[in-house]
């Protein structure tokens, strides 16, 4: 994939509320869907461990959530 292919970022509306990233201020994020490992952190009735995460588009930073 080249420089120019890459997906734009997008504005994202959590319960009614603009997502802003909390290190920088952005609204642009890039949304990606997680497997999330049991290693001790997560019960192990979960049969479909997973959540979605934000990339903010200008620092980076994740914002994790947790699909209800």
């Amino acid at each position: 994939m080249g420089l120019f292919d890459a997906p734009k970022p997008v504005r994202v509306e959590i319960k009614g509320h603009t997502l802003q990233c909390v290190i920088c201020g952005h609204q642009g994020f890039h949304r990606n869907e997680v497997k999330l490992e049991r290693a001790g952190l997560f019960t192990s009735d979960w049969s479909d461990p997973h959540a979605i995460c934000y990339e903010c588009d200008n620092c980076g930073y994740l914002h994790w959530f947790m699909p209800k």
